[in-house]
């Protein structure tokens, strides 16, 4: 079988997510949607079946070369662990798709959206948001349980973070959503970075990230001296996804997430990531006795807290989620013992607990949809109003109580034979029964009177009791399904072989060896069964005691949550943070000098004052091209001057773009083409910024800014802070020159490899966009961080009051179409005419940057500046309201997300042929296509393309929000009406200007 076919199920919920963007346009409820969506997880399901059935028992492997000198791979695996996991995923995800369009069928918001109608006449009730969601949580849940080594599921890892952040937040308005959402990552992204550094010792010591390595090396990494600390990294990182105490404060919060995120989430996905990595490590790092006590210690401890908090819970969703948290403990205790037992309750209890409480929490927002409340005190005496509903719960509470037939009672016999047995250690023997008989009371405590005080109980207010009935049936088969497995698995005569087998095969992956799983009920009078008697019976008593019980567990330690310390926490984090920046007046000159007198007292003080002997070997003599460098240095120096001395800010910024061109100069004369290239383009999109940027600041500022640097006072500290660090930067550059080795070790090997490599006779071209193309990524990544982040301070601040945002009123007077540029001045219709002869010239020479760049100087970057250079020079010319009529094509965010997508796309187009990361691929060759002299339809021309594409929308951001217009200059008045005057003359026919 070929091994890329792993990758089908992660690429039909990927194509789940493309289809739920595109449905947003089209007349469709939530309903539909759903039923349409769940065909993605339902076929990834089925491929998974598919390629279970075909591993036979065994491992399969998908590996290609992602960044080979590192020694990683972008891999998956496929085994029965991963399996397991990997199916109840997308089994329970099917369901909970279906499930969540009838779901915000019955939302208020859903409701009212159906009664507004968008731009178009459709309906805008579809829920896409939550859809994109929750299908790029499954995505990273299930890219997280098939990695096939450390560092693809640390990326999956974090997605599960970032997806769950999203849908725990779904309803930001909400606070108690926020909190709730910030409170999950806090904690879950901090133990995740805990956990990638255990991931590189490990990584270090076994000598690969490959999980086909490391489940080999367990005697290798047991061994090491490191072993506890990476130990403890990871066990932090699975601890708090896992939500083991104290870390399990997120999870209650949590359920402010629609009730179908908290349906998949408790049931298959997240709170189970850090079960699925202690379990697929077990066979390395498992074993020892710390493992064994930090994995008994702190799962024990979670199972009884859980229990304990959820029995005194009267909203039904909470209760669920301490239920949850407790089963959580139980699983990691589980992992910590090395007993075959163990392993066969282990995958019993992750496969019962996935049913059972898929189905009670999909009943839970049925029951809160169809009677308004979830609250215990306020329901009641809905059995025959809801017989479905009294059923399906009925059969789920059944199994979460851990009663016969149903298989959550097979878990917890299970459980109880792993905590009887004979080779657990002194103490433990004793601990482990007794916390797993009183947890298991209280779970069935939990089940009791969530069942009764919904279905069988009176409620609280007789003269106003809840009403509701059954709801749809799509609506409640959800639920129905898993709750009806949990019950056939228990009651079928013949027990079922396949799925036994199944489990087996998921128990030998995380335990290291063969593992016997039978699920026949029935097992004869033992010890287990004795002991699950008497946690029958306590539970039954605290049930029959339950008002009582339940005053006495809330009067009992109720500040055991440790919200409190949490809080703490974060409070002290903020009285930090306002510490720290009380040292920032947000005086950005202040911060330079502060930043280089610490850079010239660290030179100084690390380096010392060189020798004078260091200067006696430079060369002072002027030859060939030198004349000119001289020139460009003097153009250099007299420019830095003027931006010191003029008082005017615009001519300032003209004097720095003069220091910039002397640069490019420079570079020219090195010779470096592409570099000065870059120079000159970037230097003149620069002071455009600039120039646009003066305009928002109000003149007032900007003359008392001018006061505060011309004191005489000022002068003199800045000159002599200038002073001083030019001679350490002289002092540091001299130093280079003369200690630099005078033969390159990288040159050589760019110079020899980079046509045979890449295909570029640019070397700096191929540098960028091959050698170094990841770094290239990451770089376009930040420029277009810095145009969303200008546009986020920028655009609302500009726009949250439209007062603020008209034309000065002294200019209320000019005729429509008066050519005004920025600032309102008037501009001739001959530079008009030249912005448009310009704009598509500067796509033409930014296209053939594109196409020639791996053999000329020039690259995508250089392109994407260009262009915005054209794009500037409409908004100077037209004005910003003319500008944006007139390229109104220009969607600036959708050219740098289609920029990224690309160059993601182009990164990883290599691996389908079994090349690396941003390995070259010649399309064109490889197509047989006919193509212009020096032009490849290469991977570098689609990065190329990828980085222009972003420029282009991050540098027009830019320039899009600093052109806004903004509040009038009370002092520009005078100068306003002047042009007032210049414009009447220009509509009269004369161009003369009055002075």
């Amino acid at each position: 079988m070929p091994s890329y076919l792993l990758t089908i199920p992660l690429i039909l919920i990927s194509l789940g997510i493309f289809l739920a963007l595109a449905l947003r346009k089209v007349p469709i409820n939530n309903p539909q949607a759903g039923l349409i969506l769940a065909w993605f997880p339902a076929a990834s399901f089925a491929s998974l079946l598919y390629l279970a059935s075909v591993a036979n028992g065994k491992e399969l492997i998908f590996s290609v070369p992602w960044m080979p000198s590192l020694g990683l791979n972008f891999s998956f695996y496929l085994d029965g662990l991963s399996a397991l996991f990997a199916l109840l995923i997308t089994g329970i995800g099917t369901l909970v798709i279906v499930y969540s369009g009838y779901y915000f069928e019955h939302e208020p918001q859903a409701k009212e959206k159906e009664q507004k109608k968008s731009v178009d006449g459709h309906s805008s009730a579809f829920e896409n948001r939550f859809f994109i969601y929750i299908l790029l949580f499954m995505l990273a849940m299930l890219g997280l349980v098939l990695a096939g080594d450390l560092i693809t599921l640390f990326l999956f890892w974090e997605g599960t973070s970032i997806s769950s952040f999203l849908l725990i937040a779904y309803k930001f308005k909400d606070e108690a959503a926020r909190k709730g959402a910030f409170k999950s990552l806090f904690i879950t992204g901090g133990g995740g970075i805990a956990m990638l550094a255990g991931f590189l010792f490990v990584i270090s010591i076994s000598g690969s990230a490959d999980f086909k390595t490391i489940l080999t090396s367990g005697d290798m990494l047991r061994a090491s001296p490191l072993y506890p600390l990476l130990f403890a990294l990871i066990a932090l990182g699975a601890f708090t996804k896992s939500a083991q105490f104290p870390a399990h404060i997120w999870l209650p919060e949590a359920m402010s997430a629609p009730t179908p995120a908290s349906s998949f989430l408790h049931s298959a996905t997240m709170v189970k990531a850090g079960i699925y990595l202690l379990a697929r490590l077990n066979p390395s790092l498992g074993g020892t006795d710390l493992w064994f006590w930090t994995l008994s210690i702190f799962g024990l401890t979670t199972m009884l807290v859980g229990a304990y908090l959820g029995a005194k819970q009267n909203d039904i969703k909470p209760l669920l989620a301490y239920s949850t948290i407790s089963q959580l403990g139980v699983l990691v205790a589980l992992i910590g013992q090395d007993t075959e037992i163990a392993f066969k309750a282990l995958v019993i209890s992750i496969f019962a607990h996935a049913l059972y409480k898929s189905a009670l929490f999909m009943s839970a927002g049925i029951i809160d949809h169809e009677t308004g409340t979830r609250d215990l005190r306020k329901l009641g005496g809905l059995r025959k109003q809801m017989p479905v509903m009294f059923g399906i719960m009925g059969i789920a509470g059944l199994s979460m109580a851990g009663l016969p037939p149903l298989f959550g009672f097979l878990a917890k016999e299970t459980l109880l034979a792993s905590a009887t047995h004979p080779n657990l250690p002194a103490v433990v023997d004793l601990l482990f029964p007794l916390t797993t008989i009183l947890a298991g009371a209280l779970i069935l405590f939990q089940a009791g009177i969530l069942f009764w005080g919904v279905f069988l109980g009176q409620p609280a207010d007789p003269k106003h009791p809840p009403h509701g009935h059954d709801p749809k049936l799509g609506f409640w088969l959800a639920p129905a399904i898993p709750a009806l497995i949990s019950l056939l698995v228990g009651i079928t005569p013949v027990e079922p072989k396949f799925l036994a087998e199944f489990l087996a095969w998921a128990a030998k992956s995380a335990y290291g060896d063969k593992v016997k799983v039978s699920l026949a009920l029935w097992t004869g009078i033992n010890v287990p069964l004795m002991l699950s008697v008497v946690a029958v019976s306590l539970g039954l008593l605290l049930f029959w005691q339950r008002g009582r019980i339940r005053l006495a567990l809330i009067a009992f330690l109720p500040n055991l949550t440790l919200n409190a310390l949490f809080d703490g926490v974060i409070s002290g984090l903020d009285w930090l943070s306002k510490t720290a920046t009380r040292l920032q007046g947000g005086q950005l000159r202040v911060y330079l000098r502060i930043m280089v007198l610490a850079a010239v007292g660290l030179v100084l003080l690390f380096g010392g004052i060189p020798s004078p002997s260091l200067f006696q070997n430079l060369d002072w003599r002027l030859e060939g091209l030198d004349v000119l460098r001289v020139f460009s240095l003097i153009l250099l120096v007299g420019a830095a001057l003027l931006t010191v001395f003029l008082r005017r800010d615009l001519y300032a910024v003209i004097a720095l773009g003069v220091v910039g061109l002397g640069v490019a100069i420079w570079m020219a004369l090195d010779p470096s083409p592409d570099v000065a290239l870059v120079q000159v383009v970037v230097d003149i999109l620069s002071t455009v910024i600039l120039v646009l940027a003066l305009g928002i600041i109000p003149r007032k500022l900007r003359d008392r800014a001018n006061e505060l640097l011309h004191t005489r006072t000022g002068r003199a500290r800045d000159w002599l802070i200038a002073g001083l660090a030019g001679l350490v930067i002289a002092m540091v550059s001299f130093t280079a020159l003369e200690t630099r080795p005078r033969m390159s070790l990288v040159s050589p090997y760019y110079i020899e490899n980079s046509k045979p490599l890449t295909g570029a006779k640019d070397i700096v071209g191929a540098i960028v966009v091959d050698f170094r193309g990841a770094d290239t990524m990451i770089e376009i990544m930040v420029f277009a961080m810095a145009g969303l982040g200008i546009y986020t301070l920028l655009h609302y601040a500009a726009r949250k009051d439209e007062e603020n945002t008209h034309r000065p009123a002294v200019m209320k007077n000019l005729p429509a179409n008066a050519p005004l540029g920025v600032y309102h001045l008037p501009t001739s219709p001959l530079l008009h005419t030249l912005a448009y002869m310009i704009l598509p010239l500067a796509f033409l020479l930014g296209v053939t940057h594109m196409m020639y760049g791996h053999d000329q100087p020039g690259d995508g970057f250089t392109a994407g500046v260009i262009i915005s250079l054209a794009i500037a020079m409409w908004y100077m010319l037209f004005g910003y309201s003319e500008a944006r009529r007139k390229l109104g094509w220009l969607r600036r965010r959708n050219l740098i997300s289609a920029g990224l997508g690309l160059a993601l796309l182009n990164a990883l187009g290599g691996l389908p042929f079994g090349a690396g990361f941003f390995a070259p691929v010649d399309y064109g060759k490889m197509l047989g296509l006919p193509l212009p002299p020096g032009f490849g339809l290469t991977n570098s021309f689609f990065f190329e393309m990828a980085i222009c594409l972003t420029v282009i929308g991050a540098a027009t951001l830019i320039l899009d929000n600093l052109g806004y217009p903004r509040e009038a200059d009370p002092e520009a008045d005078a100068e306003l009406a002047a042009v007032e005057l210049e414009v009447a003359r220009f509509e009269k026919g004369g161009m003369e200007v009055e002075k």
